[in-house]
C-alpha cells in the first residue's frame, strides 16, 4: 500500500476534505441533507432490489440450514466487528476540527486493530466449531475472518466521505459491492458450492468495498503520529466502541442461542425473516439516519436549528417506513411464500412478530445519534450496557420456546424499555420526549388504522395466490394510508409537507435536473 508523505497528504486532505472546523458544512445544510438522503435512498433501493432478487434465487438454490450456518458465524463476527472500528470513524465525523495527522494516525490504528482481530478470530475458529458442535464452521470462520482486515482499511476513508457528505460516492460503493457479491454467490450456488456460496459473498463484498472506497476517497494516509492530539478522539471512540460492542453482542445473541440450542435450521428461518423485514426499514431508516450524524454534528451550539432538523427528519422517517412495516405484518405469509418459497413458510410467524418491534425500533435508534452529536458519549455507552443486559435477559428467557419465544422476547424488550430510553437519551440535549412523540404520532396512528382496514378487507376479499394478493394490496395500502392521514387533525398539512420533501428529494436527483433542463430548452425552441 502506497503512503504519501505528509505534505502530499495534507494537500490532498485540504483539497477534497477542508481542514479546520465544520462551519463550511452549515452552508446549504438542508440541500446537502436532501441530496445526501436521496443518494443513500437510491443506493438503498438499489441494494434492496439486488438483495431481494438475490435472496429469491439463493433461497431456491440453498437450504435454511445453509443460511443458518453462515448466520451462526456472522452473529459472532458482528461482535468482533465492533473492536475493528474502535469508534474512531464516528470520532472523525463528530469532531468539529480535525487534521491530516490525526486522521492518518487513526487510520493506522484501525488497520492494525482489523488485522489483530482477523488473527484472533482465526485462532478462535476451533472454539467456534466446538461451541456449536459443527466441524463445518471451522473453515467458514477462518474464511470470513478476512473481512476484518479489509474493513479496517476503509474506516477512515468512509468517515471522511461521510463527514463531508459525499453520499453519492458511498452509495455507489454500496450498490456495486452488493451486486457483485450476490452475483458471485448465485454463480457458486448454481455450481453446487452450497453454504460456501454465502461465505464468499461476504468475503467478496468486503474486498470490493475496500477497493472502491480507496479509489473514490482521493485521500492517502501519512505516517502515524501518536502526539497528534488524538486523545479526546480516542476517548470518544472508546465510548462509542463500548456501546457498539455490548449492543451488537446482545442483538446477535438471539442467533447465537438459537444456533446453540436449536441448530442451524431454525437460525436460517429466523434470520431470513429478520433480513426480509430489514428491506422496508433500510429503504427509509438507513438513508435518513445516515445523514443525521454529520448534519446534527454541524449544528452543535444551535439548539433551535438542531431541534427543528431532528423533528423534520424523524417525522419524515416515520411517514415512510411505518406503513411499510404494518404492511409486512399483515401480509407476512404471502410475502414469505412469494419471496422465499414454500419451504420457508415457517418464517412468516417470526416476520409478523418482529414487525411489532420494527414499528418503533428505527425511531428509537436515533436516540444514540442525539447523544453522540451532543457530546454525551459516556452516557451513550452506559445506555448501551443497560440495553444489552435487558435484551440479553429477554433472549435467555425466550430461547426456551424457539424462534417464536426469541421473537416475542425482542418485542417485549422493545416496548418495555422505550420510555426509559427516551428519557435517558434526551437528558441534557435540546430534544424532548414531547417533541419525539409529536413528530411520529400522525404516521403511527395512520399506519395502525391502515393495517386494521387491510386485515378487514383481507378476510372479506382475498385474491387466489400470493402474487395477486401482494399486487392488489400494494395498490390499496397507499390509498388507505394517505386517506386516513388526511382525515386526522393536521394530517392534510402534514401530507402536503411530506410530499414537498419528496419533491425536493426528486429534484435533487441528477436525471431529474437534466430532464427539467431538456424540457426547458425544448420550450424555448
Amino acid at each position: 500500500m502506497r503512503v504519501r508523505n505528509n505534505e502530499e497528504g495534507k494537500s490532498s486532505l485540504e483539497r477534497d476534505y477542508p481542514l479546520g472546523d465544520s462551519e463550511h458544512l452549515n452552508r446549504d445544510l438542508a440541500g446537502k441533507s436532501i441530496r445526501g438522503g436521496v443518494s443513500i435512498a437510491v443506493s438503498a433501493i438499489g441494494c434492496n432490489i439486488v438483495r431481494l432478487g438475490g435472496t429469491v434465487v439463493l433461497a431456491r438454490l440453498l437450504t435454511p440450514e445453509d443460511f443458518g450456518l453462515i448466520s451462526m458465524v456472522i452473529a459472532l463476527t458482528a461482535f468482533a466487528e465492533m473492536f475493528k472500528d474502535f469508534g474512531l470513524g464516528i470520532a472523525t465525523i463528530q469532531r468539529r476540527e480535525i487534521t491530516h495527522e490525526q486522521v492518518s494516525t487513526l487510520f493506522w490504528i484501525n488497520t492494525c486493530v482489523g488485522m489483530l482481530i482477523m488473527l484472533l478470530f482465526v485462532g478462535a475458529s476451533p472454539l467456534i466449531s466446538r461451541f456449536y458442535g459443527d466441524t463445518r464452521l471451522l473453515w467458514v470462520s477462518i474464511a470470513i475472518s478476512s473481512t476484518f482486515f479489509f474493513g479496517g482499511l476503509t474506516i477512515q476513508h468512509q468517515a471522511l466521505l461521510l463527514r463531508h457528505m459525499h453520499f453519492a460516492r458511498l452509495a455507489f460503493i454500496q450498490v456495486f459491492s452488493t451486486a457483485l457479491s450476490f452475483a458471485m454467490a448465485i454463480g457458486l450456488a448454481w455450481q453446487g458450492f452450497d453454504y460456501w456460496a454465502l461465505v464468499w459473498k461476504e468475503v467478496s463484498r468486503a474486498v470490493v468495498t475496500a477497493i472502491g472506497t480507496w479509489l473514490l476517497c482521493h485521500w492517502s494516509p501519512g505516517p502515524p503520529k501518536l502526539t497528534s492530539g488524538i486523545g479526546s478522539m480516542l476517548r470518544t471512540g472508546k465510548h462509542v466502541t463500548g456501546f457498539n460492542l455490548v449492543t451488537f453482542f446482545s442483538r446477535n445473541l438471539d442467533q447465537i442461542l438459537l444456533g446453540k440450542f436449536w441448530g442451524p435450521g431454525l437460525v436460517g428461518l429466523y434470520g431470513q425473516a429478520a433480513h426480509l423485514l430489514l428491506l422496508p426499514v433500510s429503504l427509509f431508516s438507513f438513508p435518513l439516519t445516515y445523514v443525521m450524524t454529520p448534519a446534527l454534528s454541524a449544528l452543535q451550539g444551535e439548539p433551535e436549528r438542531y431541534c427543528r432538523y431532528y423533528k423534520r427528519v424523524l417525522s419524515f422517517l416515520s411517514f415512510g417506513y411505518m406503513p411499510l412495516i404494518a404492511f409486512f405484518a399483515v401480509y407476512s405469509e404471502s410475502l414469505i411464500r412469494l419471496v422465499l418459497g414454500e419451504k420457508w413458510i415457517a418464517s412468516s410467524s417470526v416476520l409478523q412478530i418482529l414487525a411489532l418491534a420494527a414499528f418503533v425500533e428505527p425511531l428509537t435508534s436515533t436516540c444514540g445519534i442525539v447523544m453522540v452529536t451532543s457530546g454525551r458519549t459516556r452516557a451513550y455507552f452506559r445506555c448501551g450496557v443497560i440495553q444489552a443486559v435487558c435484551l440479553g435477559f429477554a433472549f435467555f428467557i425466550g430461547v426456551n420456546w424457539g424462534i417464536i419465544g426469541v421473537s416475542s422476547a425482542y418485542v417485549a424488550y422493545t416496548y418495555l424499555t422505550v420510555l426509559p430510553l427516551l428519557w435517558f437519551s434526551f437528558r441534557k440535549t435540546p430534544i424532548s420526549i414531547g417533541l419525539f412523540v409529536e413528530a411520529i404520532s400522525l404516521p403511527a396512528l395512520s399506519s395502525m388504522i391502515m393495517s386494521l382496514l387491510l386485515i378487514m378487507i383481507r378476510y372479506s376479499f382475498r385474491p387466489p395466490d400470493a402474487f395477486a394478493e401482494i399486487g392488489f394490496s400494494l395498490l390499496l395500502a397507499p390509498l388507505l394510508y394517505c386517506g386516513v392521514l388526511v382525515l386526522l387533525p393536521r394530517g392534510k398539512q402534514k401530507l402536503i409537507d411530506y410530499f414537498l420533501y419528496l419533491r425536493l428529494a426528486l429534484e435533487a436527483l441528477p436525471f431529474w435536473a437534466r430532464s427539467r433542463a431538456l424540457w426547458a430548452g425544448r420550450g424555448t425552441v
